[in-house]
């Protein structure tokens, strides 16, 4: 606990609110899977989606996207209940609040055993390259959904 505030005070002031924000929406996008129907989710996320973000000092979308991955990958691995659905929501909302267009997809693939018929996964794309959720074997997901473009 102390090395992670450690951690998270040698950050620099930028990078701080960064993390604070993914944390906020990464648990605001727990709890609402839990409480709300999904579109109602969506549609909260999507006003803060729409709320004027920080302003981006001349970085490129390459940048921001490459910054709101790592929060959401530095806040996920202390929170082992954010699951990729979770990520790809805050993440989502994170990056269109930057002004950075993408997209929200979800797919399935068979699963590895009978226990596990199906495997379900979300991920954020922009541009058609995979920010947030990637996994090595992506190409094996039937898609189901794509959500949201900006």
């Amino acid at each position: 606990m102390i090395a992670a505030y450690r951690s998270f005070t040698a950050l620099d002031r930028a990078d701080r609110r960064l993390v604070l924000e993914a944390a906020v929406l990464i648990a605001l996008a727990w709890t609402g899977l839990r409480l709300f129907r999904f579109a109602t989710l969506r549609r909260m996320l999507d006003r803060v989606a729409g709320s004027p973000g920080p302003r981006a000092s001349g970085q490129t979308h390459a940048a921001r996207i490459s910054r709101v991955a790592w929060a959401i990958a530095a806040i996920s691995a202390r929170f082992p209940s954010a699951t990729c659905l979770v990520q790809a929501l805050a993440a989502t909302a994170m990056l269109r609040r930057r002004g950075v267009s993408c997209e929200l997809r979800i797919g399935v693939r068979a699963g590895d055993n009978a226990a596990e018929p199906i495997e379900a996964h979300a991920w954020v794309e922009c541009g058609g390259t995979v920010a947030v959720g990637s996994v090595d074997d992506l190409a094996d997901f039937t898609l189901l959904a794509t959500l949201g473009r900006q």
